[in-house]
C-alpha cells in the first residue's frame, strides 16, 4: 500500500471536472466523470465553476473520511458506539471508545486525515489557477473574487476540522498545530507542522476574506458571507478571543433576516426529507446536501448503520438538570425525544431522525456545518467569558434557544428558562449542555467543548472530561495521533503528537 503522503499528492494534484451538459444542474446532482490536471483544466469561468463544485464535493461520501470525521468525537465522548459486532471489531473504534486511539493501520482516522487535506489542496489548486485568470473571462467581474473567497472558506474549514482532530486546538500556545498548505502540492515534499497559533491565523485570514468577498447567498449548499462570519466567531471562541467572537456573533443575531434566522420550531429544521426544501431552512448557514438513495451525503448511513447513539447520551440529555436558588431546571424536555429514536434493532440504542434511515421517510439530508442556533450559543459563552459575568444580553441569547425548544418562564421546576440569579459558573455549564442537546449528532461540537472547558479549568481541576467519560483522563489522548504512515513517509519531518 502506498504511504499516505503519496496518496495525498496523487489525490490532490487533480480536480473534478464535469460534463458541460450538467451546467444547469444543482450542486447535489453533479456526477464526477473524470479528472484532469488542474494546471490545464481551469481556463475560464465555466471550468472555474466546475472545479469549485469539485472542492465542495469533498464533503460528500466519496471516501470514508467524510462524514466519519464528525462521528469520531462522539465515540471519544462516549455518546456513540459501533452498530454491530462487525464494526465493533475495528481496533480504531475500540481506541476511540477507550480514549486510547491506535496510531497505525487505521481506516477511518487516515480517511479523515486524507480527505481534509484533499479538500485543502483542491482549494489551493483552484485559488492559484483562478487568480491567474484575467477578469474579462468572467461574465460577472465580481465572480472571480467570489470563487476565490468560497475556496478560502472551504480551505479554512478543512484546516479547522484537521486541527480539532489532530492538533492541540485548545491551547493557542501549543506547537502542535497542523501542517499548513497554502499552495498546491506538486511534489512529495513533506512540510513540518505549524503551531496552533499559526494554524488559527491562517484560518482567520481565509475567513476574513470570505466575509468580504464571498457571495451574500447563492443557496445554503454554498459558503457565503454570513457563514464565514459565524464560523470566524466560532474559531475566535476556540482561540480565547472572546470579545471579538462575541462582537461577530452579536452582529449576526442583531441582523437576522428571512435568509438567516432561527426557525420557529427545532424539529422543523430537520423534518422535510421528502424534498430539497430541507436545504433552504433559514436556520442553516451552510450545509452539505445529498440524496440518500442516489448520491448520498451519507450521514444517515453512517449515523444509523455504522454508528449508533449510546444509551449514555440519551440518559444525560433527558435526565440531567441544574438547581438554581432551589429551582430544579431540566436541561431538556422535547428536543432529544424528537430527534432520538429507539433503534429497535439494537436494544437500548438510538438513531437520529435528523438524517435519513430505513425507518424514516424521504431521501434528502445534509451535513449541518453550522446553524443559527450555534451562533446564539457562541455569543452566550464568548460574551460571558469576555466579561466574567452573566449580563442580561447573554442570558437572553441562551434563553432564546430554550424558549424555541418550548421552555416556559413560570419560575417553577421543570423545563424552564434560566433565571437572572444563575451564577457565572452555572451559566457556562448551561451553555455547554445546551450545545450538547441542541447540536447533537451534527459535527461533534460537544466533545470539543468538553476538552476546551477542561483545559480552561486547568486539566484536572474544575470541570473535567472524565466527569462525563471515565476513561478520558489523559489530555494527550483527547486528540488523534497523526497517522504513523504519514510520519514515516515524511522521514519524520512531521512530528507526532505527545503521548503517541
Amino acid at each position: 500500500m502506498k504511504k499516505i503522503i503519496y496518496i495525498y499528492i496523487w489525490l490532490l494534484s487533480t480536480v473534478i471536472i464535469f460534463n458541460a451538459c450538467e451546467l444547469t444542474q444543482d450542486l447535489d446532482e453533479y456526477k464526477p466523470l473524470y479528472s484532469l490536471d488542474a494546471e490545464t483544466a481551469i481556463v475560464d469561468e465555466k471550468s472555474s465553476e466546475l472545479a469549485l463544485v469539485g472542492v465542495y464535493s469533498t464533503f460528500r461520501v466519496t471516501s470514508i473520511g467524510s462524514p466519519m470525521l464528525f462521528a469520531i468525537p462522539e465515540f471519544f465522548a462516549g455518546f456513540a458506539t459501533a452498530h454491530s459486532v462487525y464494526f465493533s471489531s475495528y481496533p480504531e473504534f475500540n481506541g476511540w471508545l477507550s480514549n486510547n486511539p491506535i496510531v497505525s493501520g487505521t481506516l477511518f482516522q487516515e480517511g479523515a486525515y486524507i480527505t481534509m487535506y484533499d479538500l485543502i489542496n483542491r482549494s489551493n489548486w483552484l485559488i492559484e489557477n483562478v487568480n491567474a485568470l484575467d477578469e474579462n473571462v468572467f461574465n460577472n467581474p465580481n465572480r472571480k473574487n467570489e470563487i476565490i473567497a468560497e475556496s478560502k472558506i472551504l480551505r479554512a474549514m478543512g484546516n479547522f476540522y484537521l486541527l480539532r482532530l489532530f492538533g492541540q486546538f485548545y491551547d493557542v500556545n501549543s506547537e502542535y498545530g497542523i501542517a499548513l498548505r497554502t499552495s498546491p502540492a506538486k511534489d512529495a515534499v513533506a512540510l513540518p507542522r505549524n503551531s496552533v497559533s499559526e494554524t488559527y491565523a491562517a484560518i482567520i485570514e481565509d475567513l476574513s476574506e470570505g466575509i468580504v468577498n464571498a457571495p451574500a447567498l447563492r443557496s445554503k449548499l454554498y459558503t457565503n458571507q454570513t457563514f464565514a462570519k459565524a464560523f470566524k466567531a466560532k474559531v475566535l471562541l476556540y482561540m480565547g478571543q472572546y470579545a471579538e467572537a462575541a462582537t461577530l456573533a452579536k452582529e449576526l443575531i442583531d441582523n437576522q433576516d428571512a435568509n438567516f434566522a432561527l426557525e420557529a420550531t427545532y424539529d422543523g429544521i430537520f423534518d422535510d426529507k421528502d424534498s430539497p426544501n430541507i436545504y433552504e431552512s433559514s436556520e442553516v448557514l451552510f450545509g452539505t446536501g445529498g440524496e440518500n438513495n442516489k448520491d448520498p451525503v451519507g450521514m444517515g448511513s453512517y449515523q444509523s448503520h455504522t454508528v449508533i447513539i449510546a444509551p449514555r447520551y440519551y440518559e444525560i440529555a433527558t435526565t440531567s438538570s441544574i438547581t438554581i436558588d432551589g429551582q430544579t431546571i431540566l436541561y431538556d424536555e422535547d428536543r432529544s425525544n424528537k430527534t432520538l429514536k429507539d433503534h429497535l434493532l439494537f436494544t437500548g440504542s438510538y438513531y437520529s431522525s435528523k438524517y435519513t434511515f430505513f425507518r424514516t421517510t424521504g431521501n434528502y439530508e445534509m451535513i449541518y456545518h453550522m446553524r443559527m442556533a450555534e451562533v446564539y450559543l457562541v455569543y452566550a459563552e464568548a460574551a460571558a467569558r469576555a466579561n466574567s459575568s452573566v449580563t442580561p444580553e447573554v442570558l437572553e441569547a441562551l434563553n432564546a434557544i430554550r424558549t424555541r425548544a418550548g421552555a416556559t418562564t413560570t419560575g417553577a421546576d421543570g423545563f424552564e428558562t434560566y433565571p437572572a440569579t444563575i451564577s457565572y459558573e452555572q451559566f457556562l455549564e448551561a451553555v455547554r449542555m445546551e450545545k450538547l442537546i441542541e447540536l447533537n449528532r451534527e459535527t461533534g461540537e460537544f466533545w470539543y467543548d468538553m476538552v476546551r472547558y477542561d483545559f480552561l479549568d486547568g486539566f484536572g481541576s474544575g470541570f473535567q472530561v472524565s466527569d462525563i467519560k471515565a476513561s478520558a483522563t489523559n489530555p494527550d489522548k483527547f486528540i488523534l495521533p497523526i497517522p504513523l504512515e504519514s510520519i514515516d513517509a515524511s522521514n519524520n519531518v512531521v512530528v507526532q503528537n505527545p503521548g503517541y
